[in-house]
């Protein structure tokens, strides 16, 4: 907000790799492997060829900005229960993983409810443990699977994938660049549906589709009831003006916006 943007970049480097500082509780620039280095260049010389957009971002950020967030995962635990006696993990604190299909955060809610449900049907203190393993056995399977999903995905990004071939420009030159264009419909129309068919087939409270629907039809009778409102506010001759966008203030001359700051 306020006119200022958050970017992120996914780079393949080796683990313990220090090219900015992590940013957590303050941490200082002397993190960074080469200090006189700027991350600013280093990150542009990255993404020669892409649109100017890109670029533009790149130019307005400070480099003392830049903050680096390492990505880990963990492998599934089938052989060592999430739980021990009355006490359980859950969440990223056991299931960690790669953050390409959004699935962290989702996971943990589903572990949220699950256990929710095994504690709420425990009748004594004595059965605590038994429901926190029931809870593991529930849970283990189709964690695993979103786990290995997303660390596929992350994979396939990282070391298969490439920007595609296209006929109008020249930048998807290499054999991962033909790849990624003929990968592209079989992605599209049979891995993206079955992935995300089994990512929301978890609905504990029955079926969403009557839900959707229902929330289909009423932002639809909102939209339409704001749309006729701004239809009439023009016709009475009312102009609403926008402030310019982040890349319009960036094509303006730099004292104008020295000016204005």
């Amino acid at each position: 907000g306020n006119g200022r943007i958050q970017w992120y970049a996914f780079f393949a480097l080796p683990p313990g790799s220090k090219k900015a500082p992590s940013g957590w509780g303050g941490s200082a620039r002397d993190e960074q492997a080469d200090p006189e280095e700027n991350l600013v260049e280093y990150i542009k010389s990255l993404h020669e060829g892409w649109t100017d957009e890109v670029m533009t971002v790149l130019d307005a950020t400070p480099p003392e900005s830049v903050e680096q967030r390492d990505l880990y995962d963990r492998a599934p635990e089938f052989l060592r229960s999430w739980a021990d006696g009355n006490v359980v993990l859950m969440g990223d604190a056991v299931h960690a993983m790669m953050p390409n299909l959004g699935q962290g955060g989702c996971q943990a809610i589903e572990d949220a409810y699950v256990l929710t449900e095994k504690l709420a049907a425990t009748k004594t203190t004595a059965k605590i443990d038994e429901s926190l393993q029931e809870f593991y056995r529930a849970r283990i399977l189709r964690v695993s699977m979103v786990q290995f999903m997303s660390r596929l995905a992350s994979d396939l990004i990282i070391n298969a994938f490439d920007t595609p071939w296209s006929p109008h420009d020249n930048l998807g030159k290499s054999w991962k660049s033909y790849l990624t264009f003929f990968w592209k419909p079989f992605l599209q129309f049979v891995i993206f549906p079955l992935q995300f068919a089994f990512l929301y087939s978890y609905y504990p409270t029955g079926n969403i589709s009557e839900t959707a629907k229902a929330l289909e039809a009423k932002w639809k009778d909102v939209h339409f009831e704001s749309a006729e409102e701004t239809f009439a506010l023009a016709e009475e001759g009312v102009v609403r003006e926008s402030t310019p966008s982040f890349f319009q203030k960036s094509e303006q001359p730099a004292t104008v916006l020295a000016a204005r700051k």
